[in-house]
């Protein structure tokens, strides 16, 4: 499919057809950025400015990428199969993948995530000179907390040889006296060390660690980082507000020294400063390149403008710390669609009153407007708890949802559901384990049935197996439902017999 510049605004077709050196995008809230970056890849390669091959986009998410990839493959003729549009990470595990042995690593190395991160600590926690760290009662308390700040340390390129180092100055300074806070800061120190040597004798990275032995490989083997350097004639950073200092360095690194680097951000978007990211790395690029070409996406094509006013209202109490306050530029956003979109602000005196309006809510547009779907609501809440009340009140109501949030995979419900019957395999008498169980969606068990097994198993002080043992004698129970109780009881009965 041909490429048709002339459904972009003005400022989006400047951003696609731009040249060659840096490239500054800054892109607002749906005014298109994605497109713009899809589209100006294709451009490159129908303008014959450089071969599919010789483009390297990344963004942050497996699913921005796959995104991304599909858009660029719908605008290409077939045969365009060698592009290189990922995330970091993906992008950093291909490279070493190829050249580990280069820089030390194992060729066959394994990614830890968290949970596994956590669990080779726990394994190994003889291993760590800890004493602040690891406290008689809960000696494991701390290790989360200890791997995410070596996280943090790794986002920003700091070394356990650094810290290290660090601690090392802190005692042998003079006007320093050797308190608890050095013994701490020295503590944490080893145990970054310690950390670090376990992941390399179990063959392991984790990801942090992919960022910066691909940042090392290009650091120290300079034939190698010349080979990626040529290969890559153009590259694209989407959602650069999210970068840290390890990412950036990478792609600086190597873009230099053709520069053609088109980075495209919004601050106001940014949603990995927990995780070291900062707009200072957007600041920083205008300082890296002092030339750079800078153009601001203010069309906003999803919202409403009394929408978009209220949220600028909003963002704006974030000033000083906005690029906008910095690089005194308007960041305002404009309207393409007429109208007035609807902003009600429901007020509730507790969480379990605001749970309720908010749930009448749904319940009193999906009657009035009868071209509403479930797929039209969204509720966002600030972290993944807050959201558990609003699951418990769906779920009465009978309103179906998706809780898309990234959770741990022991928060999972699947994983829990597991966990449940797993605990009752082990106990019959694990009420709370056969209560989950009975709640199960594919069994349809109707919550009065359930409530009528509780209330026997309460009565008799019996626990639910055994109330369920003695289905026969619990009055009103329908049949459908014993049925699906006997099932059950089979079930169990079958993956007990060892």
């Amino acid at each position: 499919m041909p490429l048709d510049l002339t459904k972009l605004n003005k400022e989006q077709r400047v951003a696609v057809v731009h040249g060659k050196g840096p490239l500054l995008i800054v892109a607002g809230a749906g005014t298109g950025k994605t497109t713009v970056i899809t589209q100006r890849i294709v451009y490159l390669i129908e303008k014959g400015e450089t071969k599919p091959e010789e483009i390297l986009a990344v963004t942050f998410t497996e699913k921005a990428a796959a995104e991304m990839e599909e858009r660029v493959d719908v605008l290409l003729p077939y045969g365009y199969v060698d592009l290189w549009i990922s995330t970091f990470h993906s992008f950093c595990e291909r490279i070493l993948r190829d050249y580990a042995l280069d820089i030390g690593l194992p060729a066959d190395f394994k990614i830890l995530d968290n949970t596994a991160g956590w669990l080779l600590v726990y394994r190994n926690l003889d291993k760590f000179d800890l004493n602040y760290y690891k406290p008689l009662g809960n000696p494991t308390k701390f290790i989360q907390a200890l791997i995410s700040h070596f996280s943090h340390c790794k986002d920003q390129g700091i070394y356990p040889e650094d810290y290290l180092e660090y601690a090392e100055k802190l005692k042998t300074r003079d006007d320093m006296p050797e308190d608890d806070e050095t013994e701490r800061i020295k503590e944490v120190a080893g145990a970054f060390h310690t950390y670090q040597r376990l992941l390399l004798e179990n063959s392991s990275l984790d990801f942090g660690d992919l960022i910066n032995y691909c940042l090392k490989l290009f650091q120290k083997r300079q034939l190698i980082l010349k080979k990626y350097r040529e290969k890559f004639k153009y590259i694209l950073v989407d959602e650069f507000q999210d970068t840290n200092w390890a990412q950036y360095e990478l792609i600086k690194i190597l873009a230099e020294s053709k520069n053609n680097l088109t980075v495209c951000a919004d601050d106001d978007q940014a949603i990995y400063r927990w995780r070291g990211a900062s707009f200072s790395n957007i600041i920083q690029f205008k300082k890296d390149f002092p030339k750079a070409k800078q153009i601001s996406l203010v069309k906003n094509y999803r919202s409403c403008q009394n929408i978009l006013d209220l949220a600028y209202k909003f963002i704006k109490a974030n000033d000083p710390d906005r690029l906008e306050y910095v690089n005194k530029i308007s960041k305002k956003l404009f309207a393409k669609e007429k109208g007035r979109g609807i902003i009600e602000h429901i007020s509730a005196k507790s969480l379990e009153e605001e749970v309720n309006k908010t749930i009448k809510k749904i319940l009193e547009i999906l009657k009035k407007d009868k071209d509403a779907d479930y797929n039209d609501f969204a509720i966002l809440v600030r972290a993944n708890d807050a959201a558990n009340p609003f699951i418990k009140a769906l779920e009465r109501t009978g309103l179906p949802y998706q809780f898309l949030a990234s959770k741990g995979l022991y928060s999972k419900p699947v994983v829990l559901d597991v966990i449940s019957y797993f605990k009752l395999l082990d106990n019959y008498h694990e009420s709370p384990a056969v209560y989950r169980i009975l709640n199960m969606p594919f069994l349809e068990i109707p919550p009065q049935d359930i409530m009528k097994l509780t209330q026997y198993s309460y009565k008799r002080t019996k626990s639910l197996y055994e109330s369920m043992e003695e289905l026969p004698l619990i009055p009103g129970i329908s049949s459908k439902t014993q049925e699906k109780i006997v099932s059950v009881l089979s079930l169990i009965k079958n993956h007990t017999i060892f």
